[in-house]
């Protein structure tokens, strides 16, 4: 997931980059990759239902660090 989100954003750097130096002006390119971070914010964080067809199962609530017995400065941390 890292990877894909790191490749959108050099292309859409490159394409604002192209559009700037081809118009030779400094807003455009501002403009492009402002216009393309909402693209990706609109894309990404709303809850599609799509997103929702098989969720991840995670571990059933209780487990985890509960016991662990992890102790500092002689307190122990539930």
């Amino acid at each position: 997931m890292i990877r894909d989100q790191k490749a959108n954003e050099k292309v859409l750097q490159l394409l604002a980059f192209i559009a700037g130096f081809a118009l030779q002006n400094i807003y455009v390119t501002l403009w492009v990759g402002l216009g393309g971070a909402a693209l990706t914010f609109l894309v990404v964080v709303p809850p599609y239902p799509f997103y929702n067809k098989s969720p991840e199962r995670w571990l059933p609530k209780g487990i985890g660090m509960s016991g662990s017995g992890i102790e500092i400065d002689g307190k122990k941390i539930n």
